[in-house]
């Protein structure tokens, strides 16, 4: 077993609940991050084939991570730009509709809201649980939106302010009987929970690495469906979309699409983040080493602990508790007390959450432990008892 102690120093000094928002380092992955950038600092790019052979050892780490070939990965800035680059994939035509769940995350909304001008139109979920101002989504919730124009579903994985989780595989097997695109962002849950694309499809699925994958922030992963590789349009064509990269007298653009990358490489446009995606492998190779089943079955223990001790004192927990629904933020609010002041406090005492939609987010990860959860609720008795003797 890991000394998570050792490999989480943050915890010296802080009950750390804010992984939802971004992740601390394990030590190794901050050993790499170390170790490259005292390799720019001690040879600039001497040693460029050493920045290669780390880049395609995280791809491999990737691909252990999603269940999907390597050749299939392609490394990103972030979430936003691998959904963008998916949103300009498709052949749209006016009149085509997407459906997005109502409140989703802005990554996940701005993408296809630009298609706007091309005559495409979203059609919401809308929030179907009552005051809970967050949608189901599921088979039931999407079956009345769906039209001859439907052309793609999108959704995140994990929602970031209730953390429901989305059931991947019933909404894989939705969208390929009614012929959508299915597109998943899966920063919420992916190095937390179990994701596997071997045990259903997706066309395109897309994380950042500063959350669950508790790497430094600027990288991030994009899976895309092999069928996508046939399809020879690069939205962010750069000179290492093809495989002669150094040519400068590349002659026409027709021309320079014949010598595309055969794999989800060529949407890697530029030069890429290589010290954060050293990283970011480092920090997947810690997590697939602990196991992503572990990490889960530890993260389940740890919110049940924390739900049965808040409701204990009156809270209202608005995350989904059912056993497909769970995930590691705890999202919750009390009527005697105001949210903002809540998380002030518990700042105040190095208990980091935060707050999102008037709830207190407690983002769960497995190097957390109960007494620091057991810390949590003590605040939060002492803020209520001082209402009380108000």
């Amino acid at each position: 077993m890991k000394d998570l102690r050792t490999d989480f120093p943050i915890k010296d000094t802080y009950a750390y609940f804010m992984t939802s928002a971004a992740g601390p380092m394990p030590k190794p992955a901050y050993e790499t991050f170390v170790e490259f950038g005292s390799l720019l600092h001690l040879t600039g790019s001497v040693k460029f084939p050493q920045w290669i052979e780390y880049m395609e050892k995280s791809r491999i780490s990737a691909s252990r991570l999603l269940g999907a070939p390597k050749e299939n990965i392609a490394f990103v800035k972030n979430t936003g730009i691998g959904l963008w680059i998916a949103s300009r994939l498709l052949d749209w035509k006016h009149g085509d509709e997407i459906i997005l769940p109502a409140g989703e995350f802005p990554s996940n909304i701005y993408p296809w809201l630009s298609l706007e001008e091309r005559g495409v139109s979203i059609k919401w979920i809308e929030p179907n649980i009552k005051d809970h101002p967050v949608p189901r989504v599921d088979r039931e919730s999407i079956l009345p939106l769906l039209t001859e124009r439907t052309k793609l579903l999108s959704v995140s994985f994990v929602q970031f302010d209730d953390g429901a989780r989305r059931n991947i595989k019933e909404l894989s097997d939705l969208a390929k009987e009614f012929g959508l695109v299915f597109v998943v962002d899966a920063i919420q849950g992916l190095g937390a929970l179990p994701f596997d694309l071997k045990e259903f499809e997706a066309d395109f699925v897309c994380a950042g690495s500063q959350k669950w994958l508790l790497s430094s922030p600027g990288a991030g992963l994009l899976y895309i469906h092999p069928k996508w590789l046939e399809v020879e349009k690069v939205p962010n064509f750069g000179w290492l979309s093809v495989d002669d990269p150094f040519n400068t007298a590349p002659g026409s653009f027709a021309e320079s699409h014949k010598r595309l990358l055969p794999t989800a490489k060529r949407f890697e446009e530029g030069t890429p983040n290589f010290a954060g995606i050293a990283t970011l492998g480092a920090s997947i190779d810690y997590l697939l080493d602990y196991g992503i089943e572990n990490i889960s079955l530890r993260i389940k223990a740890l919110t049940d602990l924390l739900v049965e001790r808040l409701e204990s004192l009156d809270c209202r927990v608005v995350s989904p508790r059912e056993e497909d629904d769970w995930s590691g933020i705890v999202s919750f609010c009390h009527p005697s007390l105001d949210s903002l002041a809540v998380d002030r406090e518990f700042n105040s005492a190095n208990i980091i959450t935060s707050v999102r939609n008037d709830w207190v987010r407690v983002a769960v990860d497995f190097f957390n432990d109960e007494e620091e959860l057991e810390r949590l609720v003590a605040s939060l008795k002492s803020q209520l008892d001082r209402v009380v003797v108000a």
